[in-house]
């Protein structure tokens, strides 16, 4: 999961992370990985989908917004602000808001 997560961090991983089917596998770590795991996952997901509605439009098909919900209900403080984040995200997204990059998008990150 930290290996995902770096590689999330940059440009050309966050491409890799994607091709090699990585939403599918941190979404299932969300769901069902113990609590760091998760905490880990929610991380990479909101770095590869802060800036991409297309990942945020596959974070969405893989069924991800019921365990966002929970994590952001029951997960540690860090990781119920990173579901938080990613949730408030994919409602822009949906209310056409686009990508959502911005102070708020960087200072989430940094956490």
């Amino acid at each position: 999961m930290v290996v995902l997560g770096s590689l999330a961090g940059i440009a050309e991983g966050r491409d890799a992370v994607v091709e090699a089917g990585g939403i599918p596998a941190l979404v299932e770590s969300i769901e069902d990985g113990p609590a760091k795991e998760k905490e880990f996952a929610v991380v990479a997901l909101l770095q590869l989908c802060s800036e991409s509605p297309h990942n945020r439009a596959l974070l969405v098909r893989e069924g991800a917004i019921p365990p966002l919900v929970a994590l952001s209900q029951s997960g540690s403080a860090r990781a119920k602000h990173k579901a938080e984040t990613l949730l408030g995200y994919l409602r822009e997204q949906r209310q056409g808001g686009g990508c959502g990059a911005g102070p708020v998008a960087a200072t989430s990150l940094a956490r």
